[in-house]
């Protein structure tokens, strides 16, 4: 039989096969009652003739689109200069596209907030990578008519799947690493944005100083900053007190980082002045000079767990919603001296 010159048809196919056009769709969706030997015939016919099914005519049998759309605040452009985002959205598509699925990127929005991809009808599901999302931002996609799954966040005011890493577990290592070191007076560094994970980390940190029995109040231990530059000049003015930090937690290691920049440019030394543990692992960390003490995450396996719970509730609509944690595990290195 000749095959055209636009490539092999299901038609093409099922008259090679002596079977139906019905037939041999089934056994490429994974659907009907077909015989293993039946469907191994095909499927192989399929594989010699490279045959490639009409991803339109499918998308429309099916009612899918065999796409999952991905939104991030505040543009795409920052997210792949994000060491952290760029190694989940490696677990990710590496994820889907095992599974068969592409990835959209949709950041732009409708005037009410909604991404368009959505509207457009061009994604089965959305993958929220939370970043700085807000409550608001968060708001806008209450109605949303495919399934999400929230990465790096949790929202329990409706219905998402989510993923978030065990910030209130890795703060409670960071207090009682220090506190085996000798350290009593430490104070925690993160940003003013109320963001799940730095609450978490906060929450976790002085519950685990106060389980080392030091009387730590966020109101005197805890600084809020809007950015790294004011989270350095902070710190600089406590070193410079009466009754300095003998440690200090950074909320994440890209403020650490800073930070030891800062510290070393007023002359003073890390950890024999003060001693700084951060949080994320980032490639740099171990790199610095000292080599950074951290809670390491593995971020390729958040991006990979994500569009596994993604996949499940394709499958699965009305299952029970699931938040689900991954462990994180403290990294020790030169940045934390014993006092």
């Amino acid at each position: 039989m000749s095959i055209a010159n636009g490539g092999a048809k299901l038609r093409d196919i099922a008259e090679l096969l002596g079977c139906s056009v019905a037939t041999v769709s089934n056994a490429i969706n994974g659907r009907g009652r077909i015989s293993a030997d039946m469907r191994k015939q095909i499927l192989d016919k399929c594989a010699e003739l490279n045959f490639v099914p009409n991803s339109a005519g499918r998308s429309l049998r099916l009612q899918r689109t065999d796409a999952v759309g991905v939104i991030y605040a505040p543009s795409f452009a920052e997210l792949f200069g994000n060491v952290f985002y760029a190694r989940i959205m490696e677990g990710l598509s590496e994820t889907f596209g095992e599974a068969g699925l592409d990835l959209v990127l949709g950041n732009r929005r409708d005037a009410d907030g909604m991404p368009s991809v959505i509207r457009q009808g061009k994604v089965d599901a959305l993958v929220v990578l939370a970043g700085v999302f807000t409550a608001a931002d968060y708001e806008t996609l209450r109605h949303c008519p495919v399934p999400l799954c929230i990465v790096d966040g949790c929202v329990r005011s409706f219905d998402a799947d989510s993923l978030t890493t065990d910030g209130f577990g890795g703060g409670q290592q960071v207090a009682e690493h220090l506190y085996q070191y000798g350290h009593r007076k430490v104070v925690m560094i993160a940003y003013r944005n109320p963001l799940y994970n730095i609450e978490q980390r906060i929450a976790g940190f002085f519950s685990g100083l106060r389980a080392c029995g030091i009387e730590a109040s966020e109101a005197d231990s805890l600084i809020r900053v809007d950015n790294d530059k004011e989270a350095a000049n902070e710190l600089l003015a406590r070193l410079n007190s009466q009754n300095p930090p003998t440690a200090v937690f950074a909320v994440n290691d890209t403020m650490a980082l800073n930070l030891m920049d800062a510290i070393e440019q007023a002359g003073r030394s890390i950890p024999d002045d003060v001693s700084i543990v951060g949080f994320d692992d980032d490639p740099m960390a171990v790199r610095a000079r000292p080599p950074l003490t951290t809670v390491s995450l593995k971020k390729r396996d958040i991006g990979a767990v994500s569009a596994g719970l993604v996949l499940d509730r394709l499958a699965h609509p009305d299952k029970p919603v699931v938040h689900q944690v991954q462990p994180t595990r403290l990294v020790s290195r030169e940045s934390v001296a014993h006092r």
